[in-house]
């Protein structure tokens, strides 16, 4: 999984233990060994700069990110000499996410991986729900649909936070909030920081009311669910939103941050609700500020944040069960979370 806060890339090997009832069921399963590969600063600018590429570069970086993500996979398999799979899933990075227009792209050659492996790797897990007339996002549900049914919300702080809920009838309601780490880390770059470690800054700054205003005005704030988010929009739109504000960083930070936690129950409120717990992943859940922030405004629902591998490898973990519905011909994406017309099989299968 490589995400768009450009943190590095995530690798982890789980093991599913699949009844293939009807509908199927997860009986068992763990991540098994998960680290994550930093970005050198020259793969940060390229894939920073993915969107500006002519063709001919754009499909160079395509191929050369396929190799990278194959090294870096065979290097970690090495590493675990016990471990033995026999399939890869692979998400690419995203350029350009359109759905309107029928497009969701992903960088990294499945094929290039699959000859770095000499295993069966599945790559391009949107399209088939965006030509059935779904948003091609979240794919999240799938992985809360299956491997943590005693949970009925969850939340996903990640470059973009995205949250689901398990409805009453088993069907999930879905979607992009908004910006998250992405925008925070670029609003710490600021201060020469490569992360705002807790939420430090943020929590010491003051409230900007005009600023959270101009950010529940942006129109996408104001679209109805399911929707989801391009990372253009958010650096095109909402960064410099937040960029060219005269106010002291610290205050910009705070104010996000907590206007962010406020539109995600507010959302989430506004789709139905859930009880209990939301489970909460990602990057984002180790900021305790925004933690905070949302614990203060989720009430009833109570705030957990993942814990050990399940808290930072639960996207990997999900491409991983995506592949594997994808190779038994199994949905693995969620017509009720995503707006299609039925539930669709995506993904393209790279033989070994």
């Amino acid at each position: 999984m490589s995400g768009s806060s450009l943190d590095g890339l995530d690798l982890a090997s789980c093991t599913f233990q699949l009844d293939r009832q009807d509908p199927p069921r997860i009986a068992d399963w763990s991540i098994d060994a998960a680290t994550t590969v930093p970005y050198p600063g020259e793969w940060k600018d390229r894939l920073r700069r993915a969107t500006q590429l002519s063709s001919r570069d754009t499909w160079q970086l395509h191929a050369d990110l396929g190799t990278y993500i194959g090294q870096q996979a065979a290097a970690f398999l090495a590493q675990h000499p016990e471990l033995h799979p026999t399939l890869v899933g692979c998400h690419g990075h995203t350029t350009f996410h359109e759905p309107g227009s029928g497009y969701s792209i992903q960088l990294g050659d499945g094929a290039r991986i699959a000859a770095a492996l000499d295993l069966p790797v599945v790559t391009e897990l949107r399209s088939a729900d965006i030509a059935a007339g779904g948003q091609g996002a979240p794919l999240a549900p799938v992985a809360d649909r299956y491997l943590f049914p005693h949970y009925d919300a969850f939340l996903n702080l990640g470059g973009i936070a995205n949250f689901s809920l398990r409805r009453a009838d088993g069907r999930f309601a879905a979607g992009d909030v908004s910006g998250c780490c992405q925008i925070l880390d670029r609003l710490a770059a600021l201060r020469n920081l490569p992360f705002d470690a807790g939420g430090a800054l943020a929590r010491s700054g003051t409230y900007l009311p005009d600023l959270a205003t101009a950010l529940t005005q942006l129109a996408y704030h104001r679209q109805p669910y399911p929707k989801s988010l391009s990372n253009q929009w958010v650096v095109q739109t909402l960064w410099p939103l937040l960029r060219d504000q005269p106010a002291a960083v610290a205050d910009r930070l705070h104010t996000f941050t907590r206007w962010l936690a406020h539109t995600i129950a507010q959302d989430i409120k506004q789709l139905g609700g859930a009880a209990g717990a939301v489970l909460v992943t990602g990057g984002g859940a180790r900021n305790t500020f925004l933690v905070d922030s949302l614990s203060a405004v989720l009430p009833p629902l109570r705030v957990e944040v993942a814990t050990g591998l399940t808290g930072d490898f639960k996207e990997a973990a999900l491409i991983a069960l995506c592949a594997l519905f994808r190779q038994l011909e199994l949905p693995n994406s969620l017509a009720s979370a995503t707006g299609a017309r039925h539930d669709t099989i995506n993904g393209a299968l790279h033989a070994a």
